[in-house]
């Protein structure tokens, strides 16, 4: 499968890794700082959580203002915060190689779509919208 007609997959660095994202799934980057209580573009308080600490790293960001991709869903929107988002050096678009069943069965949460070759290294692409509703629905 290929990740999207323009190949619009970024990358973002989240603690100590960096991930693929497809850009279709945000609505909007930004900078935000938390502590502020940001609102979405409907006027709702925007749900803020460090995408590191969600994917199990331990390292957290500093306090202040970060890199944040705003993800609408149909009642909340949610901005997952980020060390740093940049595009991909090299030609797209990219092609999406599933993950194998024997990794996929092994996964405590369903937040990948797959995986792409970049600098002939594997970069795990996440499904951001999966992981804003579960944050929208406190399911972690």
């Amino acid at each position: 499968m290929i990740a999207d007609k323009d190949g619009t997959i970024l990358c973002v660095l989240a603690g100590r890794w960096r991930y693929a994202i497809s850009q279709a799934q945000i609505e909007h980057f930004g900078l935000i700082d938390p502590v502020d209580a940001p609102i979405d573009q409907r006027g709702h308080p925007l749900i803020c959580r460090h995408l590191a600490t969600l994917l199990g790293d331990a390292e957290v960001l500093a306090p202040g203002r970060h890199h944040a991709m705003t993800v609408v869903l149909r009642r909340r929107s949610v901005a997952l915060l980020v060390n740093h988002i940049d595009n991909l050096d090299g030609t797209g678009p990219y092609e999406i190689h599933p993950l194998s069943p024997l990794i996929t069965r092994r996964l405590t949460l369903p937040w990948f779509l797959g995986a792409i070759i970049y600098q002939d290294a594997p970069l795990l692409l996440l499904d951001l919208h999966r992981i804003a509703t579960d944050v929208a629905i406190g399911a972690v």
